[in-house]
Protein backbone atom coordinates (compact mmCIF):
# COMPACT_ATOMS: atom_id res chain seq x y z
CA UNK A 1 0.00 0.00 0.00
CA UNK A 2 1.35 3.40 -0.99
CA UNK A 3 1.54 6.37 1.33
CA UNK A 4 -1.35 8.81 1.33
CA UNK A 5 -0.42 12.26 0.01
CA UNK A 6 -2.33 15.43 0.80
CA UNK A 7 -3.13 17.41 -2.31
CA UNK A 8 -5.81 18.57 -4.70
CA UNK A 9 -7.09 15.88 -7.01
CA UNK A 10 -7.11 17.04 -10.62
CA UNK A 11 -7.76 15.57 -14.03
CA UNK A 12 -4.54 15.85 -16.02
CA UNK A 13 -3.25 13.52 -18.71
CA UNK A 14 0.51 13.13 -19.05
CA UNK A 15 0.25 10.55 -21.84
CA UNK A 16 1.11 13.08 -24.59
CA UNK A 17 4.46 13.90 -22.98
CA UNK A 18 7.52 12.70 -24.89
CA UNK A 19 10.34 10.97 -23.05
CA UNK A 20 13.72 12.52 -23.73
CA UNK A 21 15.96 10.46 -21.45
CA UNK A 22 16.19 8.39 -18.32
CA UNK A 23 18.51 10.37 -16.08
CA UNK A 24 18.71 7.69 -13.37
CA UNK A 25 18.10 4.06 -14.33
CA UNK A 26 18.59 0.86 -12.35
CA UNK A 27 16.44 -2.10 -13.42
CA UNK A 28 13.96 0.56 -14.48
CA UNK A 29 13.74 4.33 -14.60
CA UNK A 30 14.02 6.30 -11.35
CA UNK A 31 14.27 9.78 -12.81
CA UNK A 32 13.23 10.65 -16.36
CA UNK A 33 13.18 13.81 -18.43
CA UNK A 34 10.04 14.45 -20.49
CA UNK A 35 8.85 17.29 -22.68
CA UNK A 36 5.21 18.33 -22.91
CA UNK A 37 3.48 19.00 -26.22
CA UNK A 38 3.96 22.72 -25.38
CA UNK A 39 7.74 22.25 -25.09
CA UNK A 40 7.98 22.46 -21.29
CA UNK A 41 10.54 20.26 -19.54
CA UNK A 42 9.38 17.92 -16.78
CA UNK A 43 11.08 15.47 -14.44
CA UNK A 44 9.35 12.25 -13.41
CA UNK A 45 10.79 10.95 -10.13
CA UNK A 46 9.77 7.44 -9.04
CA UNK A 47 8.92 7.29 -5.32
CA UNK A 48 6.64 4.33 -4.53
CA UNK A 49 4.74 1.31 -5.83
CA UNK A 50 2.12 -1.25 -4.93
CA UNK A 51 0.75 -4.33 -6.72
CA UNK A 52 -0.81 -2.36 -9.57
CA UNK A 53 0.75 1.12 -9.69
CA UNK A 54 3.97 3.06 -9.63
CA UNK A 55 3.91 6.52 -8.08
CA UNK A 56 5.83 9.36 -9.62
CA UNK A 57 6.45 12.88 -8.45
CA UNK A 58 6.31 15.12 -11.51
CA UNK A 59 7.64 18.66 -11.67
CA UNK A 60 8.03 21.23 -14.38
CA UNK A 61 11.64 22.35 -14.51
CA UNK A 62 13.35 25.13 -16.41
CA UNK A 63 16.03 24.08 -18.85
CA UNK A 64 18.50 26.20 -16.87
CA UNK A 65 17.71 24.33 -13.63
CA UNK A 66 17.82 20.99 -15.41
CA UNK A 67 21.27 21.85 -16.71
CA UNK A 68 22.34 23.01 -13.24
CA UNK A 69 21.20 19.67 -11.84
CA UNK A 70 23.01 17.64 -14.51
CA UNK A 71 26.04 19.90 -14.02
CA UNK A 72 26.08 19.08 -10.28
CA UNK A 73 25.37 22.67 -9.24
CA UNK A 74 22.02 21.96 -7.56
CA UNK A 75 20.54 18.78 -6.14
CA UNK A 76 17.45 16.82 -7.05
CA UNK A 77 16.13 17.58 -3.59
CA UNK A 78 16.46 21.33 -4.25
CA UNK A 79 14.52 20.93 -7.50
CA UNK A 80 11.74 19.06 -5.70
CA UNK A 81 11.60 21.35 -2.67
CA UNK A 82 11.55 24.51 -4.84
CA UNK A 83 9.70 23.62 -8.05
CA UNK A 84 9.24 26.22 -10.80
CA UNK A 85 5.49 26.36 -10.33
CA UNK A 86 5.53 26.17 -6.52
CA UNK A 87 3.80 22.78 -6.61
CA UNK A 88 4.38 19.22 -7.78
CA UNK A 89 2.18 16.51 -9.20
CA UNK A 90 1.81 13.12 -7.56
CA UNK A 91 0.80 10.66 -10.28
CA UNK A 92 0.01 6.96 -10.13
CA UNK A 93 0.72 4.99 -13.30
CA UNK A 94 -0.64 1.47 -13.70
CA UNK A 95 0.89 -1.39 -15.66
CA UNK A 96 -1.08 -0.33 -18.75
CA UNK A 97 0.60 3.11 -18.60
CA UNK A 98 -2.62 4.82 -17.55
CA UNK A 99 -2.10 7.99 -15.50
CA UNK A 100 -4.57 8.35 -12.65
CA UNK A 101 -4.96 9.64 -9.10
CA UNK A 102 -3.24 12.87 -10.15
CA UNK A 103 -2.85 15.41 -7.35
CA UNK A 104 -1.36 18.88 -7.09
CA UNK A 105 0.93 18.68 -4.07
CA UNK A 106 2.92 21.19 -2.07
CA UNK A 107 6.52 20.06 -1.60
CA UNK A 108 6.07 20.31 2.17
CA UNK A 109 3.26 17.73 1.95
CA UNK A 110 5.53 15.00 0.58
CA UNK A 111 6.35 12.15 2.94
CA UNK A 112 10.01 12.38 3.96
CA UNK A 113 10.56 8.93 2.42
CA UNK A 114 9.75 10.46 -0.97
CA UNK A 115 12.50 13.07 -0.76
CA UNK A 116 15.98 12.36 -2.12
CA UNK A 117 18.97 12.84 0.16
CA UNK A 118 20.17 16.39 0.81
CA UNK A 119 23.33 15.72 -1.24
CA UNK A 120 21.46 14.26 -4.23
CA UNK A 121 23.76 15.72 -6.87
CA UNK A 122 23.58 14.09 -10.28
CA UNK A 123 26.08 11.24 -10.61
CA UNK A 124 24.91 9.29 -13.66
CA UNK A 125 24.85 9.43 -17.45
CA UNK A 126 21.56 10.14 -19.25
CA UNK A 127 20.16 7.32 -21.38
CA UNK A 128 18.38 8.93 -24.36
CA UNK A 129 14.98 7.56 -25.32
CA UNK A 130 15.16 5.64 -28.61
CA UNK A 131 13.17 8.24 -30.53
CA UNK A 132 14.37 11.38 -28.75
CA UNK A 133 18.06 11.68 -29.57
CA UNK A 134 17.42 14.58 -31.91
CA UNK A 135 15.83 16.49 -29.02
CA UNK A 136 18.77 16.22 -26.63
CA UNK A 137 20.28 19.58 -25.81
CA UNK A 138 23.75 20.31 -24.60
CA UNK A 139 25.18 23.43 -23.05
CA UNK A 140 28.70 24.67 -23.20
CA UNK A 141 29.49 27.77 -21.22
CA UNK A 142 32.54 29.74 -22.22
CA UNK A 143 33.34 32.90 -20.25
CA UNK A 144 33.15 35.86 -22.59
CA UNK A 145 36.76 36.85 -21.91
CA UNK A 146 37.89 33.32 -22.92
CA UNK A 147 36.12 33.17 -26.30
CA UNK A 148 39.28 33.83 -28.33
CA UNK A 149 41.14 31.01 -26.55
CA UNK A 150 38.16 28.72 -27.18
CA UNK A 151 38.18 29.56 -30.90
CA UNK A 152 41.94 28.85 -31.00
CA UNK A 153 41.33 25.46 -29.39
CA UNK A 154 38.64 24.65 -31.95
CA UNK A 155 41.04 25.56 -34.77
CA UNK A 156 43.73 23.30 -33.27
CA UNK A 157 41.43 20.27 -33.18
CA UNK A 158 40.17 21.01 -36.67
CA UNK A 159 36.61 22.06 -35.79
CA UNK A 160 35.24 24.67 -38.20
CA UNK A 161 34.39 27.68 -36.04
CA UNK A 162 32.19 29.03 -38.84
CA UNK A 163 29.95 25.95 -38.48
CA UNK A 164 29.55 26.64 -34.76
CA UNK A 165 28.65 30.26 -35.44
CA UNK A 166 25.92 29.10 -37.87
CA UNK A 167 24.44 26.74 -35.26
CA UNK A 168 24.45 29.26 -32.42
CA UNK A 169 21.64 31.64 -33.20
CA UNK A 170 21.79 33.56 -29.94
CA UNK A 171 23.80 33.64 -26.77
CA UNK A 172 23.09 34.55 -23.20
CA UNK A 173 25.56 36.77 -21.40
CA UNK A 174 25.68 36.52 -17.61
Amino acid sequence: MMREIEGYKIDYDFSSFRKIADLIYFEGPFLSHYVSNKGDDYLFYWVDRDDSDNRWIVLRVSLANLQKYIGKIITLRELIEHPNDGYLYAVDVNNGINYHNVKLVQPSALPTEYLPEADSYYAFEPIPADDAEEMMTYELTIPYKERNRFEELLHKIGFPVSALKKVVGHAAVF
